[in-house]
């Protein structure tokens, strides 16, 4: 059988090889299963047209649901079910040719829930929260056709019947817009790891080389952040910004972070509620969509190439390529 001529069982499979590997690795894998040679623009032309014809029928499939009237608003009597369902958002860059590093948003929808976890350090069982059930959508460009991806993603899952809902992000501007206008009745929170750097951050430029007062003032500012205390978190930035005139508008800078952010900070109600504090779902979705297939060294894309290949690599790390080759099928 032609390489031109490959059966759909044949194609599916080769397709597969160039989602999880570079096309040069895919070629070998190919070889080594089936002992015969894959002629690497072949296996590209057929990657290219199977992720553009999936990129279409999510897009349209999308667009059809954002037309719809909204269901996530609580409605007093509605019937919602125990679930917990979250959605996290960031941003990877990828090389394009023509045009340099550009940002590719990346959005996950998960489910979530508290599980007892024994820590060594205490000796003791605690409470964690964990996201299951991972599934990923992607978009290269302006946020609003992103919104309507990730949208479509989370209604699909159930989202807007689950009982509590949660939206993640970094702080980024582009994130709450997103959340406020997708996710209306989402418990909005900044992931704690990312508030902490920019504790770090407001402390290296109030203390410089300063390692022990440095070392002092981050772990009382960490501490008053986990009981949520951050107008005490914005008052002590500003004390630094007050005495450190060369740094006072980074620091300044660093305080309206917080400030702006005071709601989606509140750690301690949040643990309380048992929500998750973290959004290292999305950042690993980020990691294993983009960076592990498509920032190798010497890797460049074409606009059109990294939005077929982030649209293969959002279903296939969602764990669901049959369906996805079915809609590849049926445009």
């Amino acid at each position: 059988m032609s390489q031109r001529g490959w059966s759909e069982r044949v194609e599916k499979q080769v397709v597969k090889l160039t989602v999880r590997e570079s096309y040069g690795e895919a070629m070998k894998t190919y070889q080594e299963l089936v002992g015969l040679a894959l002629e690497q623009t072949t296996a590209w032309e057929r990657s290219q047209e199977r992720g553009r014809k999936l990129r279409e029928a999510r897009q349209t499939a999308a667009k059809q649901a954002w037309a719809l009237p909204k269901s996530q608003v609580i409605i007093p009597g509605q019937p919602l079910t125990t679930d917990k369902f979250g959605v996290a958002m960031d941003g990877v860059l990828v090389y394009i040719l023509g045009e340099g590093w550009k940002e590719a948003k990346v959005g996950c929808v998960f489910t979530y829930d508290q599980q007892r976890k024994w820590c060594p350090q205490t000796k003791e069982w605690v409470e964690v929260v964990k996201a299951t059930q991972q599934s990923y959508v992607a978009h290269l460009g302006e946020p609003e056709p992103f919104a309507k991806l990730l949208s479509a993603e989370a209604e699909r899952r159930g989202y807007d019947q689950a009982g509590q809902r949660v939206c993640l992000g970094d702080g980024a501007k582009w994130i709450w817009n997103l959340s406020s206008l997708c996710f209306p009745t989402a418990q909005e929170i900044v992931d704690w790891y990312h508030a902490v750097e920019h504790v770090w951050t407001a402390g290296q430029l109030g203390y410089g080389s300063e390692a022990a007062a440095l070392q002092r003032w981050v772990k009382r500012r960490k501490d008053e952040l986990w009981l949520g205390h951050v107008q005490t978190v914005v008052d002590e930035i500003n004390a630094l910004a007050q005495t450190n005139e060369t740094q006072a508008t980074a620091l300044q800078t660093e305080a309206g972070y917080f400030l702006t952010n005071t709601r989606r900070m509140q750690y301690q109600e949040f643990r309380e509620g048992g929500y998750p504090l973290g959004s290292g779902m999305v950042e690993s979705g980020c990691k294993q969509l983009v960076t592990m297939r498509m920032k190798g060294p010497g890797m460049r894309w074409s606009r059109s190439g990294a939005e077929n290949m982030l649209a293969l690599r959002a279903e296939y790390l969602s764990d669901r390529w049959d369906e996805a080759w079915q809609l590849t099928l049926a445009v």
